[in-house]
C-alpha cells in the first residue's frame, strides 16, 4: 500500500506519544521531521508498517511494526535492527511517517512537540555546521506519479558542504494566508503564487504540474537550483540538460505480440509526463526537454496500448490511422508464420537466482529452474525455444514459427525432473510461470548443497541423455578446476623465486592462493586429517575480485559447512580434497598455520623443493610446471630422479665404477649442477667413499673445484679416508689434519685438493676451517651431527662450501629429529623448522603411525636421498668383496703400545745376543702377541714386571681401559644390524670375544658364541642359521674349520692371524657352496703398528 494518508488508521499521534517513552518520541520527531524515513509499507490500516531508515556509512535499519486494538486500548509492537530492538526512536519515526506530515497528523494537538534542534543520536547526526549566511531554504522535491509530475515543498537547513539537513514540511495550504516567511526568496513567492492553482493529492504537501505550462514550470523549478527527485540526502541539485530526441518503436516478443516502446538517445531513466515531455536522467541528475516529432498524445496512446496480438494487427493500424490522420502514424508490423513439422524435442534446464527488492533495500534472491524445450535443431540449425506449457508459436529470427509440440516427451521430462526432486516454484510474490521448478520447498532458501549435489550428480546424467543444462546469473553454479598450475619466476635475490599457483575454470586462469589461504583459516587448529578427506571435496564461493568463502562438502553426501554470499553472479569452485591438501599441508606447515598476512609465495632454491615434492604419482595432484626454464627441468628431474644424464667418470680414477655406483656419481653430479645436496645413504660396503671421491676428482678434473674440497670424518675412519684417497684418485692432492704438528699445516690448506679431519678437532681447529671456502663439504658418518645442538653440529653448519654432502647407511638410528638435522645442514627449510618438523611430520608418524605424513615426508625427501641396501644390488657385486678398515691408535693405547714395543724390542734384543735367533723364536713371538694384543684392546695384555721396562710400564699397560679398534667395530655393528646383515665376527683370542660379548650386551644386540670351551656346538649353530640371532661370534680355531654358515653375508676378522690360509678357511664357513648372497670380509687393523 501506498504512503499516503489512511482514512482508516486505527492510531494517532497522540498514542504514539502516549505508548512510547518521551525521550524516544522526541528523538523520533526530529527523524521523521528531517525526512529521514523511506516511504513505509502500511497493510491493513496500519496493523502492519514496514520501513527502512538510512544511516551513515550506507548502512541501514530495518523496522517492521504491528499494531492492535486490544480492549479499547492500542497496543504498539515495534521491532528494529538497531541496538535498542524495540519500541525505538526509529519505529516512532516510522509511525509518525505512516500517518504523514504534522499538519494532518491526528491527535497532534494534544502533544508537547519538541524543539526542531531536539538532540538525535551520534550516528544521525550532521558532521558540518548550518550555514550562518542562509539558514533555511525552500526545497522542491520531485516525484513521478500516475497524475503527473508532483512537487512537494520542504523547509530545510543548509549546510558548509552544499547539503541539507533538518528538513519539515512546507505548508502549501497557508502560501496566501500570512506573511512570507524570511527564508522565502522573491523567485519562490512567484512560484508559490503560480503553484497555489495548481490541483492538490489528499496529501495537501503535494502538488501536480499539469496543464499546457507544466515543462515550462518544471524548468522555472529547476532554475532555483534547489530541487530534487525524491529527496535532497546527499545529491546535488538537478541541472538543466541538453534537448535529447525521443522515438517511437514497435517491440515484437517471442510469441508474436507487439507492445510500442519510446527511446530517449541517450539514454534516460525515464521520460516525464509534462507538457510538452522531458526527460530526467538519474545517471546525470539533470532533466532536459524531448524532442518528438509524433504528437505526445499519440505517443502516450501507442505506449499504454496493451500488447497486439497478430491476428490483431490490422486492425489497430486501421483504428490509429483514423485517429490521427494528420500524423504519421507508425503501423505495426506484419508477422509471417512458418510452420515446423513434428521433431523430437531437447529439454533444457536453465538454473537462475532472481533478485527481487521487497521494500526498501531489502533483496531477496530466489532459486529456480526454468524448463523449456527446442525443436527443430540440427547442424545447420539451432532451432526455436519454446516454453514449458507455453504456446506453441514464437519469434525466431524475427519470424513467427507455429511449432507442433511433443506433448508425450515433454511430459516425460516434467515427470523426470520431479523425479530428482524438482517440484512446481510457489508464488513467493514473483511473476513466476509454469515453467519454473525448484528443488526446494522454498526457493528463497540458500540451500547450496541441494543445489550442488544436483549438478554434481544428476546433471551429467540429464546431459548423457540429451539434455542442455544452461546458466543464467546463478549463485550456486558449481564450475570444475581443471589445469592444475605451478608458475616459478626467479627474483632479483639469487636462488630465491616467486611461486603462483593457478587453476583453470570455465576457461579462465584462477590464482589458486587466495583460495588455499582461505581454506586453511577456516582450521586455526590444524588442518583436518587427509587420510579421512579421500573422496571429498572442498567447495569455494569466490568472486575472481573478493576473497572467498570455504567450507567441505562431501563427495558422497554433500554435507557441507558454511555459508554461501548469496550474491548472484558468483560461483562454486569444487576442488578435490585430494588435489588440495597436499597443497594445503605445504602451505600449513611452511607458515606454520599462520597465514594471515600471507599474500604470496617467496621460496628459497632448498625450499623449492617441497613443490617438487608435490604432483607424484601417489598423491593425486598434477602440477604443470611453468615459467624459468633452468627450475621446470629442476622439477622435472627431481621427479624423475630415473632421467638424470649418466656422466662420465673422471679419467683419473683407478677403480671401475659398478653399475649402482655410476648411478650414484651420476646423482652426485646433478645435486652439484643444480646447487642441491643430498645423503648418500648405501649400505656399508657399497662403497660410498669411492662414489664420494669420484665426485671430487670430476669436479677436480672439471676446474670447477678452484677452492679444497673438505672430507670430515670419524677418527676411526680419518686414515681410510686417506688409503682410499691413495688407491683410487692417486692425483690428488690429500692434508690429512690431525695430531699435534697439524696446526703448521694450516697455511697450507688452500693448496691442497682434498683436506680431511675428525669431528673431535672442529672445536679445536673452528678458526682455521671458517676461514676460508671450500667447493664441497663431505661428513661422513654423518649421524655424528644427528643432535643439532651439538658443538660439532654448530660448527659444521658455519662452514662455508658452495656444496654439501653427507654419506652414512643410517640417517636416522631413533627418531626422525635425526634426519631432520642432516637436512637442516643440507638444504634449510626443506623440512621446516624443527618446531614445525615435530608438529607437522614426527608426532603424527612416531606417535600416531600415519602413513599418509610418512608418504608425504618419503616424497619431499626422496630426491635428496639416496640409498641402495646390499640386497637391492646383489647382481652387480662379485661373489666376495674384501675390504680393510683401519683405525689410529690414540692416547693412552698409543702410549702403550709404544712403550711394550720398546720393551719388547730391548729383550729381544738381549735374548737373540744371549742364545742367538734359532733358539729365541719363543721371546720374538711372545713379543709379537703382546703387541697384537695392545691393538685388539690393552686388558688382553698380561705383563709382568721382568717383562717391562719399569714398574710404570706395568701400571699402564693396567690403567688402559679404551680400544681404538673395539669402538670402530661397535660403530659398525649396530649399523650392519639395521641392515639386516648377518654377521659372523673372527677373533684369535678368546678373551677378546668376552669383551666384545660385553659390549653387544650393553647395546643390546642377540648374539651366539662358539669358542673352543663350548660342548654344544649345534645350538649357536642353528639359531645364528635360521635367523634368531644377527651376531656370530667365533673364535678363529674352535670356528675356523668344520662349519657351514652360509647364512652369514658379512665376515668380520677383528685381529689379522699371521698364516692367511687360516683366515681364508675362517671366512670360507661364509662363502661356500650354497651360498647365495655376496659376502663382505672386513680387516680390521691398526694404522702404523704392526698389523
Amino acid at each position: 500500500m501506498g504512503m499516503g494518508y489512511n482514512a482508516g488508521m486505527i492510531f494517532t499521534a497522540k498514542d504514539v506519544a502516549e505508548q512510547l517513552s518521551a525521550e524516544r518520541f522526541s528523538i523520533g520527531w526530529q527523524l521523521f521531521t528531517e525526512g529521514r524515513v523511506t516511504a513505509p509499507t502500511i497493510q491493513r490500516g496500519g496493523e502492519l508498517i514496514t520501513a527502512i531508515i538510512p544511516r551513515p556509512g550506507n548502512r541501514l535499519l530495518r523496522v517492521y511494526i504491528r499494531t492492535s486494538n486490544e480492549q479499547g486500548s492500542l497496543v504498539i509492537n515495534g521491532e528494529c535492527s538497531c541496538d535498542v530492538k524495540q519500541n525505538c526512536e526509529h519505529v516512532a519515526a516510522v509511525l509518525l511517517q505512516a500517518l504523514d506530515d504534522r499538519e494532518a497528523l491526528p491527535g497532534l494537538s494534544d502533544i508537547p512537540f519538541p524543539r526542531a534542534d531536539a538532540q538525535l543520536p551520534s550516528s544521525f547526526q550532521s558532521q558540518s555546521q548550518p550555514s550562518p549566511k542562509n539558514p533555511q531554504a525552500l526545497l522542491y522535491f520531485l516525484q513521478v506519479k500516475d497524475d503527473g509530475v508532483s512537487v512537494e515543498m520542504v523547509v530545510a537547513r543548509g549546510q558548509q558542504n552544499g547539503q541539507y539537513s533538518a528538513v519539515r514540511p512546507f505548508d502549501v495550504g497557508r502560501i496566501n494566508r500570512a506573511a512570507p516567511a524570511r527564508y522565502l526568496e522573491p523567485v519562490d513567492q512567484e512560484l508559490l503564487a503560480e503553484l497555489d492553482g495548481l490541483p492538490r493529492t489528499v496529501d495537501t504537501n503535494f502538488l501536480t504540474l499539469t496543464g499546457q505550462h507544466s515543462a515550462k514550470m518544471l524548468e522555472r523549478l529547476l532554475l532555483t537550483e534547489r530541487c530534487f527527485f525524491g529527496n535532497a540526502e546527499g545529491r546535488t541539485p538537478l541541472s538543466i540538460g541538453a534537448s535529447r530526441p525521443l522515438d517511437f518503436q514497435w517491440d515484437i516478443d517471442d510469441m508474436g505480440n507487439q507492445r510500442g516502446e519510446w527511446q530517449v538517445t541517450p539514454e534516460a531513466g525515464r521520460v516525464l509526463p509534462v507538457t510538452p515531455f522531458w526527460y530526467y536522467d538519474d545517471e546525470n541528475g539533470e532533466c532536459g526537454p524531448l524532442d518528438c516529432e509524433l504528437p505526445m498524445a499519440l505517443v502516450f496512446e501507442m505506449v499504454d496500448l496493451e500488447p497486439v496480438v497478430p491476428g490483431q494487427i490490422e486492425k489497430v493500424n486501421d483504428a490509429l490511422a483514423k485517429a490521427w490522420p494528420d500524423a504519421t502514424v507508425p503501423l505495426l508490423q506484419g508477422v509471417d508464420i512458418k510452420t515446423l513439422a513434428h521433431s523430437k524435442p531437447i529439454p533444457c534446464l536453465r538454473l537462475t537466482t532472481l533478485d527481487e527488492q521487497r521494500w526498501g533495500d531489502w533483496i531477496e534472491s530466489y532459486d529456480m529452474a526454468c524448463l523449456s524445450f527446442i525443436y527443430g535443431k540440427n547442424a545447420h540449425n539451432d532451432g526455436v525455444r519454446m516454453a514449458h506449457n507455453g504456446a506453441s508459436t514464437c519469434l525466431s529470427d524475427g519470424q513467427l514459427v507455429q511449432v507442433q509440440r511433443d506433448e508425450k516427451a515433454e511430459v516425460e521430462a516434467v515427470e523426470q525432473l520431479r523425479m530428482l526432486g524438482f517440484g512446481a516454484l510457489e508464488e513467493w510474490g514473483l511473476e513466476a510461470g509454469e515453467d519454473s521448478f525448484s528443488l526446494t520447498s522454498d526457493c528463497r532458501d540458500n540451500d547450496i548443497e541441494t543445489w550442488m549435489d544436483f549438478q554434481v550428480e544428476d546433471a551429467p546424467t540429464l546431459k548423457t541423455q540429451g539434455w542442455q543444462i544452461e546458466y543464467e546469473h546463478f549463485r550456486h553454479q558449481v564450475f570444475e578446476a581443471s589445469d592444475w598450475t605451478c608458475n616459478v619466476e626467479p627474483l632479483d635475490q639469487q636462488d630465491w623465486f616467486d611461486i603462483a599457483l593457478g587453476v583453470t575454470v570455465d576457461g579462465q586462469q584462477v590464482d589458486l592462493l587466495p583460495i588455499l589461504l582461505g581454506i586453511i583459516r577456516q582450521y586455526p587448529r590444524g588442518l583436518p586429517d587427509s587420510e579421512a578427506m579421500g573422496g571429498q571435496f572442498f567447495v569455494v564461493s569466490f568472486n575472481p575480485n573478493d576473497s572467498p568463502d570455504t567450507r567441505e562438502a562431501d563427495d558422497d553426501d554433500g554435507n557441507g559447512n558454511g555459508n554461501g554470499n548469496g550474491e548472484a553472479g558468483e560461483c562454486l569452485l569444487r576442488l578435490p580434497a585430494d588435489h588440495v591438501f597436499p597443497l594445503l599441508e605445504m602451505l600449513y606447515e611452511m607458515y606454520d598455520g599462520s597465514v594471515e598476512e600471507v599474500e604470496n609465495i617467496q621460496l628459497s632454491r632448498f625450499q623449492l623443493a617441497r613443490l617438487t615434492a608435490l604432483g607424484q604419482d601417489d598423491d593425486g595432484l598434477h602440477l604443470q610446471w611453468l615459467g624459468d626454464e633452468d627450475v621446470q627441468q629442476l622439477a622435472q628431474r627431481l621427479r624423475q630422479l630415473d632421467g638424470i644424464p649418466e656422466v662420465t667418470p673422471p679419467k683419473g680414477l683407478k677403480a671401475s665404477l659398478r653399475p649402482y655406483q655410476q648411478q650414484g656419481l651420476d646423482w652426485l653430479q646433478f645435486l652439484r649442477e643444480y646447487q642441491l645436496a643430498g645423503i648418500l645413504a648405501d649400505d656399508m660396503g657399497l662403497g660410498k667413499t669411492v662414489q664420494a671421491l669420484a665426485h671430487v676428482l670430476l669436479e677436480n678434473e672439471a676446474g670447477r673445484a678452484d677452492c679444497p674440497c673438505l672430507v670430515i670424518a670419524p677418527t676411526s675412519l680419518m686414515f681410510n679416508w686417506r688409503h682410499e684417497a691413495e688407491r683410487f684418485a692417486p692425483q690428488l692432492k690429500v692434508l690429512v689434519l690431525h695430531g699435534p704438528e697439524r696446526k703448521q699445516h694450516f697455511a697450507d690448506i688452500d693448496n691442497y685438493d682434498l683436506i680431511i679431519t675428525t669431528y673431535p678437532l672442529l672445536s679445536r681447529d673452528k678458526e682455521a676451517l671458517l676461514a676460508r671456502r671450500y667447493h664441497l663439504l663431505i661428513l661422513d658418518e654423518a649421524q655424528v651431527i644427528k643432535n643439532p645442538k651439538a658443538q660439532a653440529a654448530k660448527v659444521v653448519r658455519e662452514i662455508d662450501a658452495r656444496h654439501r654432502l653427507c654419506l652414512t647407511g643410517t640417517p636416522m638410528e631413533n627418531h626422525l629429529g635425526e634426519l631432520w638435522s642432516l637436512f637442516d645442514f643440507l638444504l634449510p627449510g626443506l623440512l621446516g623448522t624443527s618446531k614445525a618438523f615435530r608438529r607437522y611430520f614426527r608426532t603424527p608418524i612416531e606417535k600416531h603411525g600415519k602413513e599418509a605424513t610418512a608418504l608425504r615426508l618419503s616424497q619431499r625427501i626422496r630426491p635428496f636421498l639416496l640409498r641402495r641396501t646390499k640386497g637391492e644390488v646383489a647382481t652387480e657385486l662379485p661373489d666376495k668383496t674384501e675390504i680393510t678398515q683401519s683405525v689410529v691408535l690414540e692416547g693412552k693405547q698409543r702410549e702403550l703400545y709404544e712403550t711394550v714395543r720398546l720393551a719388547m724390542h730391548k729383550r729381544v734384543r738381549e735374548e737373540i745376543q744371549r742364545q742367538g735367533v734359532g733358539r729365541s723364536h719363543i721371546v720374538v713371538l711372545d713379543a709379537l702377541l703382546k703387541l697384537r694384543q695392545v691393538c685388539c684392546d690393552p686388558r688382553l695384555v698380561k705383563m709382568n714386571v721382568e717383562e717391562a721396562d719399569s714398574k710404570s710400564a706395568k701400571a699402564l699397560a693396567s690403567s688402559v681401559k679404551t680400544s681404538a679398534k673395539l669402538e670402530m667395530l661397535m660403530d659398525m655393528l649396530p649399523e650392519m644390524v639395521e641392515e639386516g646383515r648377518r654377521i659372523l665376527v673372527f677373533s684369535q683370542f678368546t678373551t677378546m670375544l668376552g669383551l666384545i660379548e660385553q659390549e653387544l650386551n650393553r647395546a643390546d644386540i642377540h648374539y651366539v658364541k662358539l669358542t673352543g670351551q663350548t660342548r654344544d656346538r649345534e645350538t649357536p649353530v642353528k639359531e645364528f642359521q635360521e635367523g634368531n640371532v644377527p651376531v656370530f661370534l667365533i673364535s678363529l680355531k674352535a670356528g675356523g674349520v668344520g662349519l657351514n654358515l652360509t647364512a652369514a653375508d658379512t665376515v668380520i676378522h677383528y685381529d689379522p692371524w699371521w698364516n692367511p690360509a687360516v683366515e681364508r678357511q675362517a671366512t670360507d664357513r661364509a662363502h661356500r657352496i650354497g651360498q647365495k648372497q655376496a659376502v663382505f670380509v672386513y680387516k680390521l687393523t691398526c694404522e702404523g703398528t704392526l698389523e
